[in-house]
């Protein structure tokens, strides 16, 4: 959601950074999946760009996934 939401507004990830108050490691975290959209950052989607609420913190239901990819925590599985 967040690459189309950059693609739409012709934003970097720096710039992305910028409009969520966010640092850019976090945007890129973000971007790559690797720590889920919290109600903050949703708020700033709705207010920034308009994005529902349950969008951003549902994205499953509305074909989206963000947070840890299923391999990371297999990964972490496997380390235990």
């Amino acid at each position: 959601m967040l690459k189309e939401i950059m693609a739409v507004h012709n934003l970097r990830p720096i710039e992305l950074a910028k409009r969520l108050g966010i640092s850019k490691s976090y945007c890129s975290m973000l971007l790559n999946n690797q720590r889920p959209i919290s109600k903050k950052i949703a708020l700033r989607l709705l207010e920034q760009f308009g994005v529902p609420l349950d969008v951003s913190l549902c994205p499953k239901v509305h074909g989206k996934e963000t947070g840890r990819s299923s391999r990371s925590r297999g990964r972490k599985r496997l380390e235990k």
